[in-house]
């Protein structure tokens, strides 16, 4: 099966440089802000994910995909179409609009990359690091790319609690889990997100909007919950010892004609794909240079079985091939010492 690049960040690059300029009289901050985010989005190492990034089902969701949760590069780009039945246009007192396509920006925290001044101050609070990510998305609606009014910062030292230790759980997200809740929405495993404006502006329309920073923060909290989800599927995921990643090349002949109209490049992306069992341990992850993987990664979930995880039988896409369906348990790495 072809895969085919969605080149998402590319019109996102370009729909973004037009929102700085039209921000910049009006809001200065936030249109610094939105140039460092276009950077980021150009200088991210970027992946093409199924729809709605199907890899995990949010039911099964444990403990183990959390201690999996390491981003693999520096700064990450997840592109995913999202196509799926129409959600309530509200929850609760939160609107919502449709986004038909993704794109989560993830980066590590660290001085090389800061889009907001103080915004690696989270550090002090959690010094063992994580990873900030801000949802970017397209929809018929607006027919252009735009940028969520904040994100949220995912500590790598996580756990999953439930919704009774009110102690671990801030107000916005209490908030933004009953709202989803009185909706009838699908609740995913609760942990530690700390939510964050990008948009000074924008944040403080919300304020004033709903009366209260913490349902501004609940907004921002239900707008990343999504893109969330994509990371750490993606990271729990990459870490097992049998998948790996595949090289889909920028078409250099459209990028020519692209850059003589002035236009962003494509990009080259990564897909996952499951590696070849019959090759030398750690041949063929991590890179490659085909444009058509065998086969990439649908849906499936992780096992811890004494000292190690297992990924147990995933389904596969483009399973007409040679080699057909395999379907049995993978051990993947894991990140955790002995004992707990």
């Amino acid at each position: 099966m072809q895969v085919e690049p969605l080149n998402y960040c590319a019109h996102a690059i370009e729909d973004l440089q037009k929102l700085e300029r039209a921000l910049r009289p009006v809001a200065l901050q936030s249109a610094r802000t939105v140039l460092r985010l276009a950077d980021l989005l150009r200088r991210s190492v970027k992946f093409i994910l199924p729809n709605c990034c199907d890899l995990i089902d949010p039911e099964e969701m444990k403990q183990a995909h959390l201690d999996l949760f390491r981003l693999p590069f520096p700064v990450v780009a997840l592109e995913a179409p999202w196509q799926r039945e129409a959600g309530p246009d509200q929850i609760g007192e939160f609107k919502q609009l449709p986004a038909t396509k993704r794109i989560a920006l993830c980066w590590e925290a660290s001085a090389a990359h800061e889009v907001m001044p103080g915004l690696n101050e989270i550090l002090q609070r959690f010094p063992q690091g994580g990873v900030f990510v801000v949802p970017i998305y397209w929809g018929p609606s607006f027919d252009s790319w735009n940028i969520a009014i904040g994100g949220a910062f995912l500590p790598y030292d996580n756990e999953i609690v439930t919704v009774t230790d009110s102690h671990q759980i801030l107000p916005a997200s209490r908030i933004a889990h009953e709202a989803m809740a009185e909706a009838g929405r699908k609740l995913g495993k609760q942990f530690s997100a700390e939510p964050f404006w990008l948009l000074r502006e924008h944040f403080e329309q919300a304020v004033a909007q709903y009366g209260s920073v913490d349902k501004a923060y609940a907004q921002i909290m239900l707008d990343t919950h999504d893109e969330i989800m994509v990371l750490i599927q993606v990271c729990s995921v990459l870490n097992c010892a049998n998948v790996g990643t595949a090289d889909v090349a920028a078409p250099e002949a459209l990028n020519k004609k692209r850059r003589a109209k002035g236009k962003q490049p494509f990009f080259s992306y990564k897909v996952l794909e499951l590696s070849d069992e019959r090759r030398a341990p750690g041949a063929g992850r991590g890179s490659g240079s085909h444009g058509a993987p065998r086969m990439h990664l649908r849906r499936g979930h992780l096992r811890r079985l004494q000292e190690k995880v297992v990924w147990v039988r995933p389904s596969m896409v483009n399973a007409n091939s040679e080699h057909g369906i395999v379907a049995k348990d993978y051990a993947v790495k894991s990140t955790r010492a002995p004992g707990h």
